[in-house]
């Protein structure tokens, strides 16, 4: 028996020192990637700062950075705005626009690494000159992998329309060919915090607006900030004459020269259920049928819903609240739905109550519709325009409780 236990012991023993040299070898394989990594996230942040200002030199007085912007062109002549492969552009691609942007990586990889030593104590014992080779050799590598392939990586696919973006940190082919489409927007190179900062994650100018709801408080709102944006067109349908709750027929020509629908329509009277949830999924399938935009444009057709902090929070016994929180909780497993919609770009803006003819509020609808454009230039779909944070919770319930309104019984 002490023999049979001294094995067990010793077996146990030798196990526990293999678990710990397992960890151990972990700990510095990940020791060794977060250098790469810091100064990969410095150098794409560099490449994209960069990127955005030769954007902006296209009419600069510098000989020098109209020669740059020009070689940058060429990358955009070849995968064009139709995200499409221009061969008459290969060349021009593959030895002077890719080169330049290897040359800025390489700069952004450098200014990382002397970042580092100057500003953090003892640099030296976490990244050192062999992961910033290590770094610039794996960019080189890459670089000359994607001109040996034409230029055509993972991030340059061809597309007949730009597909709905599936990540919100990373950037992935469907992302950068937004960049392409819109070439002054979509800037980030790898995470999306250039265009976080900067507010350039969505592209307005060129698009045609339809909203209901347009005489309300936020309506009006809504209409005065997208006027700033520059849009090309704003519709408003006109309840009662445009549409009502059982007859939609007026709306359908609107929707034919529109890309985007925002629903601003609102009620807490009796016909709550109807005007805030039933009419509303409606429009939304008259849209997506007769909206030219797919054809038209290279990208989704978008919907705007306006909800409310009412889909989360209690009614308090009140009974109009409480048709109102009904209505708009009935809607949620469509916005839910929609959220996923291939044909659509869905955005959900849930806004605090601000002061409309439906009462007293401590903010305006000018400041909530300020928020709501806020978000949306970040590329925000789901748009939390809050002064209580209810909003940011609401989040968590409509995107991991809410079932699908296919999934409803009927």
């Amino acid at each position: 028996m002490a023999i049979m236990g001294s094995t067990f012991l010793s077996l146990a023993d030798t196990n526990s020192s293999k678990v710990s040299q397992s960890f151990q070898i972990v700990g510095h394989f990940i020791a060794s990637l977060l250098p790469l990594i810091y100064l990969f996230s410095v150098s794409s942040i560099f490449f994209d700062i960069v990127h955005y200002q030769l954007h902006q030199c296209t009419r600069s007085s510098h000989p020098f950075l109209r020669r740059l912007e020009r070689i940058h062109h060429f990358h955009h002549l070849y995968y064009n705005r139709k995200m499409k492969f221009d061969q008459r552009y290969l060349r021009q691609n593959q030895f002077q626009a890719l080169p330049l942007e290897l040359g800025f990586q390489i700069i952004g990889s450098c200014l990382g690494y002397m970042l580092a030593v100057l500003v953090v104590p003892n640099a030296e014992a976490w990244i050192t000159e062999v992961h910033l080779w290590a770094l610039m050799g794996m960019q080189i590598l890459r670089s000359t992998f994607v001109i040996c392939t034409s230029g055509r990586d993972s991030n340059h696919l061809t597309y007949h329309r730009a597909p709905k973006d599936p990540n919100w940190i990373f950037v992935g082919p469907e992302f950068h060919c937004l960049h392409h489409v819109y070439p002054k927007r979509y800037m980030s190179s790898f995470i999306k915090c250039f265009d976080w900062v900067w507010g350039t994650a969505s592209s307005l100018r060129t698009k045609r607006f339809v909203l209901t709801g347009g005489s309300g408080a936020f309506g009006q709102a809504m209409i005065a900030e997208l006027r700033r944006e520059g849009v090309q067109s704003i519709h408003t349908l006109k309840f009662g004459s445009d549409w009502n709750n059982n007859d939609f027929e007026g709306a359908i020509s609107a929707f034919s020269r529109s890309d985007v629908l925002i629903l601003a329509h609102g009620s807490k009277g009796q016909s709550a259920v109807e005007s805030n949830c039933d009419s509303s999924v409606e429009l939304v399938r008259l849209f997506k049928q007769h909206s030219q935009a797919k054809e038209l444009h290279s990208t989704l057709p978008e919907v705007w819903y306006v909800g409310s902090e009412i889909e989360l929070h209690p009614s308090w016994g009140n009974t109009e609240l409480q048709r109102y929180s009904a209505s708009k909780r009935k809607f949620l497993p469509h916005a839910r739905s929609f959220f996923d919609d291939p044909e659509i770009l869905y955005r959900h803006i849930v806004p605090s109550s601000f002061s409309s003819s439906m009462g007293w509020a401590i903010v305006s609808a000018t400041w909530t519709a300020k928020v709501t454009m806020w978000w949306i230039h970040r590329g925000a779909r789901y748009i939390p325009a809050t002064y209580t944070g209810i909003a940011y919770l609401n989040y968590l319930k409509l995107m991991w409780w809410v079932p699908y309104a296919q999934q409803m019984p009927r």
